[in-house]
């Protein structure tokens, strides 16, 4: 394993910085264009990529989310419209609770994809190289 020293320190700290600063960006144009935050639409993609339905606990291991602090996150996302909780039958596991996306929470992550995507081009995609791909994906697959 390498040493740690300060040319892997400098360079952890950059990653750190760039990836913050490109997530504050995401999210201030998201929240400008759509009314939600990037969280938001990270919520809405994983529901949509789950096939619209989901148990919370999966959304919760699928987004690397808290329980506790999540579901507080997913009441608002409810009262706006976006997604529907809807508790388990009465004979099944009662910690069983879904959560559906609504017609209104695709119809706000299909808007807010085509600024996400645009944005994660113009910020991110848009520097990268095939090489660098290459080096990034080798790079990401040794990370736990």
């Amino acid at each position: 394993m390498p040493r740690l020293d300060a040319e892997r320190i400098a360079l952890w700290r950059q990653f750190c910085v760039v990836s913050d600063v490109i997530r504050r960006r995401l999210d201030q144009e998201l929240d400008d264009e759509h009314g939600i935050s990037l969280v938001w639409y990270d919520c809405l993609t994983a529901l949509r990529d789950g096939g619209g339905t989901m148990r919370v606990t999966e959304l919760c291991k699928a987004l690397h989310e808290v329980p506790s602090s999540f579901s507080r996150r997913l009441d608002r996302m409810e009262d706006d419209g976006l997604l529907e909780r809807r508790d388990p039958p009465r004979d099944a596991d009662r910690r069983a609770v879904t959560v559906t996306l609504t017609s209104e929470g695709r119809a706000v992550w299909r808007d807010a994809n085509v600024t996400y995507r645009r944005l994660v081009q113009q910020h991110f995609a848009s520097s990268l190289t095939d090489s660098d791909i290459a080096a990034l994906q080798r790079f990401l697959g040794k990370v736990d």
